[in-house]
């Protein structure tokens, strides 16, 4: 089976070629030099040469502050490059596999969100998000595949493990919020699901994130925990609880977005990898553990 994939640099892409790989899938994987997704006549030709039996976009602008100052950059990327590939795949023939957030919701059900609950984006990212999902929709009706992830972390890119892993080296004290929940997601299993995916003939909306709900503080601090040998010898930060409120970042996040994954696991056969084992997996990778 032949993958044209978008956003193969990312850290969800780095994943992606990588399992492919074994898993003997043929990945064609642009970089962005190569072909721009904003640019419909661009990836029209790239979409028609490839010859992809499934197109996966993982590429997205997710500087979610940042969007709140350019929002005509994230819904160019978000929206007009979701729907340009879209389109394409309609003239081609392609499967269209789409990647988008939880950000879509706003999170004050209080409940693990299913693919039948109402969306509210709350920021600018959410918003173009949820048009990129809407524009494909209007493309490709059901026969496109729309995995909604977050809490997103892998190998490649920026991602909060990263992140609390660079901090707890190098600060005393480092705050996390503890109003908000998600449910953590290693961007390896997300991989290995969405090639699953590939080769199923299904449609519509799913939820693909590792299972079971956390606040942020919590989750820092499992890091913090499992990650303690590596800073033997060394101070590790302590990591105490704010609110969101008091850490006032520009773009608003959902209060809890953790998804109910039911859908996914009648779809694979099988239940999600739990968040803690996505991370004790994650770290052993990095040879943290």
């Amino acid at each position: 089976m032949k993958i044209l994939l978008f956003g193969g640099a990312g850290q969800l892409g780095h994943e992606l070629k990588k399992r492919a790989a074994d898993l003997e899938f043929e990945v064609v994987s642009p970089v962005t030099k190569e072909v721009d997704i904003t640019e419909a006549d661009q990836v029209m030709k790239v979409v028609a040469s490839a010859r992809a039996d499934v197109v996966i976009n993982s590429a997205a602008y997710t500087a979610v502050d940042k969007a709140e100052e350019e929002p005509e950059k994230a819904f160019r990327i978000n929206r007009d490059g979701a729907k340009n590939i879209a389109l394409a795949c309609a003239k081609h023939s392609s499967r269209f596999i789409h990647v988008s957030t939880d950000y879509v919701f706003d999170g004050l059900l209080g409940s693990p969100l299913s693919e039948f609950d109402p969306v509210n984006p709350v920021s600018v990212y959410g918003r173009s998000k949820w048009e990129g999902e809407e524009a494909i929709r209007e493309v490709l009706g059901e026969s496109a595949l729309i995995v909604r992830t977050q809490a997103l972390y892998g190998v490649k890119g920026v991602n909060f493990v990263h992140t609390m892993l660079k901090l707890m080296g190098e600060r005393e004290v480092i705050k996390v919020v503890d109003d908000q929940w998600v449910s953590p997601t290693w961007a390896g299993w997300l991989a290995e699901a969405l090639l699953d995916c590939a080769r199923l003939p299904v449609g519509g909306t799913l939820h693909g994130s590792c299972e079971g709900a956390v606040s942020w503080y919590d989750f820092a601090l499992e890091i913090r925990a499992l990650s303690a040998r590596h800073f033997e010898g060394r101070r590790q930060a302590m990591i105490e609880p704010t609110t969101a409120d008091a850490l006032a970042r520009p773009a608003k996040r959902p209060v809890y977005s953790a998804f109910d994954t039911t859908k996914m696991r009648q779809v694979l056969g099988r239940a999600p990898m739990k968040w803690r084992e996505g991370l004790v997996a994650f770290l052993g990778e990095l040879d943290i553990r």
